[in-house]
């Protein structure tokens, strides 16, 4: 069945206008950006993701950074090979505990599932940050691009979740590539009571946001 996408006009002109590039390997990223239709070619980020947690004064500010540091990354390293202007799309998730901890991929299986059961009966919140870094085709040729950021941020509240279901989940595998060690569109799903907020912000990408960001380009000619 071939995937039904949302080509509007504003998106038809993102593709003929611009070479888009998605900064991460992220396949539930991917699946999202292929249902707008967008013509985009897919170049991971090289960025090390090192930054000190200490400097940052919130989650926000950090993983908005860090998504910011994957899409300059990108462009800097594929804009000289470019005939045509760059759009590239950086975004990093991170998930924060109730006690104001963020954390990130689970180092191993038993890092994931105490990472779980830690979550249990609480609320943990996802915050993801996009960052566009789009060439200003409004100025001459070797001028700064356009960077536009933005944040956001989902509430997701957990049931109880007990050794062996934690134990469980863990050995499948699902939780290691994942921020805060779940995938709530998948098996995770069974722990999960609550959301408030942007479901597709937990699986990985705003869709809502970015498409508020496109627009917001729109409107400064930048599309």
């Amino acid at each position: 069945m071939s995937l039904c996408t949302l080509r509007t006009p504003l998106v038809s002109a993102l593709g003929r206008r611009f070479r888009v590039v998605l900064a991460s390997g992220s396949p539930r990223r991917k699946e999202l950006l292929d249902r707008l239709g967008i013509e985009y070619e897919v170049i991971p980020s090289g960025f090390a993701e090192d930054l000190d947690k200490s400097q940052f004064a919130t989650a926000g500010d950090y993983v908005v950074e860090n998504a910011a540091q994957k899409a300059g990354e990108v462009y800097r390293r594929v804009r000289g090979g470019s005939a045509r202007p760059l759009f590239v799309i950086g975004a990093d998730t991170v998930v924060v505990d109730a006690g104001g901890a963020i954390l990130e991929k689970p180092a191993s299986g038993s890092d994931a599932a105490a990472t779980l059961k830690g979550l249990g009966g609480k609320t943990n919140t996802v915050h993801t940050g996009v960052c566009l870094v789009v060439d200003d085709t409004t100025r001459s040729s070797g001028g700064e691009p356009r960077v536009l950021k933005a944040l956001e941020s989902t509430e997701v509240v957990f049931g109880e979740v007990d050794d062996a279901m934690a134990e469980v989940y863990a050995a499948t595998g699902e939780p290691m590539d994942k921020a805060g060690s779940y995938a709530y569109q998948s098996l995770a799903c069974f722990f999960v009571s609550a959301i408030r907020g942007d479901y597709y912000n937990v699986v990985g990408f705003p869709c809502a946001r970015f498409y508020q960001m496109l627009r917001e380009l729109d409107a400064q000619g930048a599309i």
